[in-house]
């Protein structure tokens, strides 16, 4: 026989994940969600205080509200989030980490519209630079605050960090030049890892190369290239920018030639699972020139 207290705890998560659900659903925003937790909360608190001389039954009460008012703190970093309606993903001009290694990073600038008057304002004023605008739903803003509260209790690093400390281990020396990179203030993200160990190779002569080629792909301390995002935007970048090569993970080969079938861009594009793979495309790119 089930004990009342585990019914109890069942029934306290059952009732926070239904309303969950609901908001991950944008049934509810973030506002109500929370309001309906902290009522849940109330109720909780008045039945503790009218059978409070009931033993079993303050008991029982008890532990639901333990159990509650910890997952309401848990999601009350949700207030901070107004969530917006739209992202706008901008062009961002390629960029070489060392001169004339004609290996490029692709980055794409991201602007959040909390209107329809913000996005017309913001197409009118880009000239053309907008890349893709997409609609932004609650589930997006929940990973947001998710990953904002594990970086805050130190249990994930910022993806620039671990990619500077990937990059570092795989090349197995600090340079200035990599120092300088990491310094920009508007450097982020994990998809500039390849690029970076690509371009570290080619400044200290392991790696030539004379071809425009996009690289993205974020990568870990072995060398193995893993998936990243924005992808239909720097294919985007790196055609108007005339580059014709581009190097991407293997993982995002799939999502790739859907979206390249879609845009028929003139970029010839190619995936690599690990920077050796990407070494040897680069040098039989190189040698067909």
């Amino acid at each position: 026989m089930i004990k009342p207290s585990v019914v109890t705890i069942i029934l306290t998560i059952l009732f926070y994940l239904v309303f969950l659900f609901f908001y991950l659903q944008d049934v509810i925003n973030e506002l109500m969600f929370l309001c309906i937790l902290f009522i849940g909360l109330v109720i909780l608190l008045l039945t503790l205080i009218v059978f409070r001389k009931r033993r079993a039954s303050k008991r029982k009460t008890s532990i639901a509200i333990i159990i509650l008012f910890l997952l309401f703190s848990y999601e009350f970093l949700l207030l901070g989030y107004t969530t917006p309606s739209h992202l706008a993903n901008l062009y961002v001009e390629p960029t070489q980490a060392i001169e004339d290694s004609g290996i490029y990073l692709l980055a794409v600038n991201k602007v959040t519209l909390r209107n329809k008057h913000d996005n017309e304002e913001i197409l009118a004023t880009q000239n053309g630079d907008v890349l893709t605008i997409t609609k932004l739903n609650n589930r997006m803003i929940y990973g947001v605050k998710n990953s904002q509260l594990l970086l805050w209790l130190h249990l994930q690093k910022e993806p620039i960090e671990e990619t500077e400390d990937n990059v570092k281990k795989y090349l197995g020396q600090e340079d200035e030049w990599l120092d300088e990179f990491f310094s920009r203030k508007q450097i982020g993200g994990d998809s500039s890892g390849l690029s970076l160990v690509l371009s570290g190779l080619y400044k200290r002569g392991d790696l030539k190369n004379q071809i425009p080629i996009a690289v993205t792909g974020a990568i870990n301390e072995k060398g193995d290239v893993l998936p990243v995002g924005y992808m239909k935007e720097k294919i985007q970048i790196a055609e108007k920018s005339g580059i014709p090569f581009m190097i991407i993970p293997s993982e995002n080969a799939v999502e790739v030639a859907e979206i390249q079938n879609e845009l028929k861009a003139n970029v010839e594009i190619f995936d690599v699972s690990n920077v050796e793979e990407a070494i040897q495309l680069i040098n039989d790119l190189n040698e067909k020139q």
